[in-house]
């Protein structure tokens, strides 16, 4: 991070003038804390989830928090921001959770139980035991239990330690092998890809491709293509945004 003087100057001509430039230099001023932050969370998201993918968020909310910022409060930049990237990582992570929050909830203290209650009796406690514990009635707790059952789903691409030969394979290796694609799942790729080639111009295709298709870092595609870090965190965040809207419109006249 620069020194202090120089980045609070730069802070107050970039608030004078709106420059572009001053932002995106004020923004990696302050990836450091995106970063640690970023690691932070991702050391409790399950492994298909990667740093780079909550980086991304995180500088968007960085982004926004530059932008946002009141030199004349009197409080420091870093605490602000702290809390704007927080939630920004946060919110893109809930909006990619196929089960409400309730449910997970309900998840973690059911775990909790179960953890506390072993500790206790020294061995798995039965589910009259984790009832009671949890003062459930015995449909309370079937309901609680077809909701652990929609948490049960897994990454394709995750590795599984349980293999019966020991080498931890992919699990996608274990689908049947389809010798024939399937016509309506052909269809619909074809007017998805119609969707996003319509609203997508050359140089953010790029960064598409680059990102999702050769697996680089937003740091790296910004090497290769002459761009800052976060202006192709910028771009990726508005693209995507943009797809959502225009993906969801579909549905809504698919649905009607």
């Amino acid at each position: 991070m620069q020194k202090s003087d120089a980045l609070q100057a730069m802070w107050r001509e970039y608030k004078r003038t709106s420059s572009v430039t001053l932002r995106n230099q004020i923004v990696e001023a302050y990836l450091p804390l995106v970063d640690y932050l970023s690691e932070r969370i991702a050391e409790r998201l399950p492994r298909c989830v990667g740093v780079d993918e909550v980086r991304s968020a995180g500088v968007l909310g960085l982004m926004d928090a530059v932008e946002g910022f009141d030199l004349e409060r009197g409080i420091k930049f870093e605490t602000y921001c702290s809390v704007r990237v927080r939630g920004s990582i946060l919110d893109e992570l809930r909006s990619r959770d196929w089960v409400p929050r309730l449910v997970r909830s309900r998840a973690q203290k059911f775990a909790l139980a179960v953890r506390r209650l072993q500790g206790t009796l020294g061995r798995k406690p039965t589910p009259p035991e984790v009832m009671s514990d949890l003062g459930l009635k015995a449909e309370e707790y079937e309901e609680l239990q077809r909701d652990l059952a929609r948490l049960a789903i897994y990454s394709l691409s995750q590795t599984d330690d349980n293999d019966e030969d020991g080498h931890g394979g992919a699990r996608s290796s274990t689908l049947v092998d389809r010798r024939h694609p399937d016509p309506v799942d052909m269809l619909q790729k074809r007017e998805a890809t119609g969707v996003i080639l319509r609203d997508v111009d050359e140089k953010e295709r790029q960064i598409l491709a680059l990102y999702y298709f050769e697996c680089l870092t937003m740091k790296e595609i910004g090497r290769r293509l002459s761009l800052s870090e976060s202006r192709v965190c910028q771009i990726h965040g508005e693209v995507i945004q943009r797809l959502r809207d225009a993906l969801a419109s579909k549905s809504e006249e698919l649905s009607s």
